[in-house]
């Protein structure tokens, strides 16, 4: 399982971060083109509110049962209408807006790979998924209210091509770390 979650996590690092090194101005037409495409968008708000959804359904809070669960599959007709109203009056900022949502439901999902095989004391490989997962439920929830910020802070990364490249390498260094880290837990 740990090497799904590896490459699930560590190849879009390792590919984001390869691209920034090697062509800076490829991944800038990508990241332009990803900020501006509405099939991305709907692609991503419906995986969002669908996954959504599932973690609701799945959560067993009594409060939220008693909310969700009045009819059969009332979760998933709301993820479906929500899907639809969030592409129709949020269409701005809506790609990165989707991605940061996704961000934060990773943890939820992983947690429950790594949670039976932390140790008890010291560091271990498992711990790159934990700190990868926290820093991307970080960046998602900024990202979810203010993604025009992460897009000015893209754009700025991307206006400086040496940095820019040195953020590249680190997500290499990160992505390759993240690969490893899921074959050898």
């Amino acid at each position: 399982m740990m090497i799904f979650w590896g490459l699930l996590l560590g190849l879009p690092v390792l590919a984001f971060g390869g691209v920034a090194v090697y062509s800076p101005a490829l991944l800038s037409r990508f990241i332009e083109w990803f900020k501006s495409s509405r099939s991305v968008a709907l692609a991503l708000t419906v995986l969002a509110w669908f996954w959504t959804a599932y973690e609701c359904d799945t959560i067993g809070i009594d409060v939220f049962d008693m909310i969700l669960k009045r009819f059969p599959f009332q979760l998933w007709i709301m993820a479906g209408v929500l899907s639809w109203l969030t592409f129709i009056w949020m269409p701005g900022n809506l790609p990165v807006r989707a991605l940061t949502g996704i961000l934060m439901l990773i943890p939820a999902e992983l947690f429950k790979a790594t949670r039976p095989i932390l140790p008890d004391g010291g560091f271990a490989a498992v711990h790159i998924f934990v700190v990868t997962a926290y820093i991307g439920a970080i960046i998602g929830m900024y990202g979810m209210f203010y993604p025009w910020r992460l897009e000015k802070g893209m754009g700025l990364l991307q206006n400086r091509p040496a940095l820019f490249r040195v953020v590249g390498a680190l997500c290499v260094g990160w992505g390759v770390a993240i690969v490893a880290a899921g074959f050898v837990v």
